[in-house]
């Protein structure tokens, strides 16, 4: 029997509780009748007010077998604790949970009900004001653009989309964002667990990583190549211009991949992608739309100067040398990850009809667009000390040997998996994207911009086998 402080709550909310089977088809048998216990305890629950937006349960019923939940007025389907949800809705929610044992035989329903605050009306201490407004597009330019910078987090050999589980498995990888981000990392876990080197800090706990870029090490007096200490050819890695933020901004974006801005929808919470295609060899260049490389000085631009190279070029010091990654920004519309991690998503399509650039309908819903855009600084600790170029770099992911002739480069790509907070990845569509605004500086163009950057652990594991790995 439920104590009367159980139902609080919900009273005070304006909630209900049920205690019988809602289920049309299934034949309740009470515990008096089968003599076992399966009232559920609630051990975890969301603050009865808060303003995240995902939830988080743990419960148990001494003689359960198993548990089936229910969020607002879904239907109940199997489930198990601790049970997560990443997206709950504004306002109030309701979550109903119910045990059953072995028969079949199902408890007593248990309800626990909460209401959701929007944040930005809330507040939240990553949330700074501003009386900078964010102008419109340039011409020709982008559609609508929100930007942010993030500090370097960590490096691994760990890929939690691909390799999930295991320790170790990929190529070197550098990550930004979440700090906690492993081969074991979860859609739950990268919402409940860590911070962010991003802007915004909690509001922005995705993760964002790319393979290391390597460059040679020389013996800076006589050029010749130092080696490491299994006798093979040294090799370093080349940080990104990123984590200064009177350095360099901006080198993620969120912009519009459709014409259509209102078709546009906010990416979904805990969404896994992944843009290029780490295996590309010699003669399987990728498409500059893609990824691509060029140095600063090009002034490369997709309108006026569309200067690109699939292979990392000759950058001359002290020039930087630039990447762009643009991932896919049509989904299908259920699926939040795909066995190849490449299926649920789409790039948009542009035949010549009146509907401009648009997805395609095996992929229907235009999400928010994601790109990656890092500069990484020529300096003489990186280069020959003859040439004092980018000559001879190479991504840890490149599995191919990088010669004169052959540049590296060609396995340009870049995973992401989403934990924006919903509030603000909805502000960022409508305010900026939808608006044409060109938002700098993690300015939500709503009076409010996002909290800097911070540094992450700076782990840096040693380079192996190229930095291809074990």
């Amino acid at each position: 029997m439920k104590s009367f402080k159980q139902y609080l709550p919900l009273l005070l909310l304006g909630g209900t509780l049920t205690a019988c089977d809602s289920s049309s088809n299934t034949e309740t048998t009470s515990v008096e009748e089968t003599g076992s216990s399966l009232d559920v305890t609630l051990a975890l629950t969301p603050d009865e007010t808060t303003s995240l937006r995902y939830a988080q349960f743990e419960f148990s019923a001494p003689d359960a077998t198993g548990y089936e939940c229910a969020i607002n007025e879904e239907s109940y389907s199997e489930c198990e604790s601790p049970f997560f949800k990443e997206e709950i809705a504004l306002g109030s929610n309701w979550l109903s949970v119910r045990a059953y044992d072995e028969s079949g035989s199902f408890g007593e329903v248990t309800s626990y009900n909460w209401y959701v605050n929007n944040v930005i009306y809330e507040g939240h201490e990553d949330l700074v004001a501003t009386n900078v407004s964010p102008s419109p597009v340039e011409p020709n330019s982008w559609r609508g653009i929100f930007r942010i910078n993030c500090d370097f987090a960590h490096s691994s050999y760990d890929d939690p989309i691909v390799y999930p589980g295991q320790n170790d498995a990929a190529h070197l990888h550098r990550f930004y964002g979440n700090t906690v981000v492993d081969e074991n990392t979860t859609m739950a876990s990268l919402y409940t667990e860590g911070e962010s080197t991003c802007q915004g800090n909690l509001l922005n706990l995705s993760s964002y990583w790319v393979p290391a870029l390597l460059a040679p090490v020389y013996d800076q007096i006589s050029g010749e190549r130092e080696l490491d200490d299994n006798g093979d050819p040294a090799w370093q890695v080349v940080p990104a211009v990123v984590g200064n933020d009177d350095e360099a901004h901006e080198v993620f974006y969120y912009s519009a991949g459709v014409d259509d801005l209102d078709s546009i929808q906010p990416l979904p919470p805990g969404l896994r992608m992944i843009a290029g295609v780490a295996s590309t060899r010699p003669g399987e260049e990728q498409d500059s739309t893609v990824a691509r490389w060029h140095c600063q000085t090009w002034e490369s631009d997709d309108a006026s100067n569309p200067q690109f190279s699939a292979t990392i070029p000759e950058c001359q010091e002290p020039d930087r040398l630039r990447m762009d990654l643009f991932f896919p920004s049509c989904w299908d519309g259920e699926n939040l990850d795909s066995e190849d991690h490449r299926s649920h998503m789409a790039y948009p399509v542009n035949d010549g009809g009146p509907e401009g650039t648009h997805c395609p309908d095996s992929h229907p819903v235009p999400v928010v667009r994601v790109s990656y855009h890092y500069a990484f600084g020529v300096l003489p600790e990186y280069t020959h000390p003859v040439e004092r170029s980018s000559k001879g770099w190479r991504l840890a992911a490149d599995m191919y040997e990088v010669t004169n002739e052959q540049a590296g480069g060609l396995s340009l790509h870049g995973d992401w998996f989403n934990a924006w907070h919903p509030s603000i990845m909805e502000a960022i569509l409508s305010n900026c994207i939808q608006a044409g605004l060109d938002c700098h500086d993690g300015n939500l163009a709503n009076g409010y911009r996002l909290s800097g950057t911070r540094e992450g652990t700076q782990e840096e594991p040693p380079i192996v086998n190229r930095g291809m790995g074990y």
